[in-house]
């Protein structure tokens, strides 16, 4: 290996006489800075900011409020004027709760909300399904759980008062 040609990590060979060197090239003489003759190009035409039209909005007609349906089931009757209604799955929610309170401290008042709230979660479940209306079997769970739990809560508390 001691070719310089057979060694493709070797320099490439140094350009042999026939190529005349880079610094033989004439320089490109100088741009000049006057122009002959004295011509001067024109100056920039000066433009004024455009021109914003101003539109106005034209008048919109008065138009009354719309009707917003209540919150609840497609097709259910608005509650009379007075009484707040709660969807069931508010009211499932708060018998669970209840319920489980109801174990541990205020056996009385969360059971019977604990219970209270879960017959009514039923009703508003059986009415919807009468009036065939979409149901959802978890509201209903949730309110047997919060039956049971208020239940045991107040038995609990029976008992404990009877042996204690």
């Amino acid at each position: 290996m001691t070719d310089p040609t057979q060694n493709p990590y070797a320099p490439p060979p140094a350009p042999g006489p026939g190529v005349p060197p880079a610094a033989s090239v004439p320089p490109v003489p100088p741009a000049p800075t006057a122009s002959p003759l004295g011509y001067q190009p024109p100056p920039a035409p000066q433009y004024a900011p455009p021109v914003v039209p101003q539109y106005s909005t034209p008048p919109q007609p008065v138009q009354p409020p719309q009707q917003v349906a209540p919150y609840g089931y497609p097709g259910q009757a608005p509650a009379p004027a007075g009484r707040k209604q709660t969807s069931p799955q508010t009211s499932s929610i708060i018998s669970v709760v209840a319920g489980a309170v109801s174990i541990i401290v205020l056996p009385w008042i969360a059971g019977f909300i604990g219970i209270g709230m879960g017959v009514f979660t039923l009703r508003a479940q059986s009415t919807a399904r009468r009036q065939g209306l979409a149901t959802n079997g978890a509201h209903t769970t949730m309110a047997i759980i919060g039956i049971v739990l208020g239940s045991i809560g107040i038995l609990a508390k029976l008992t404990l008062d009877y042996f204690l």
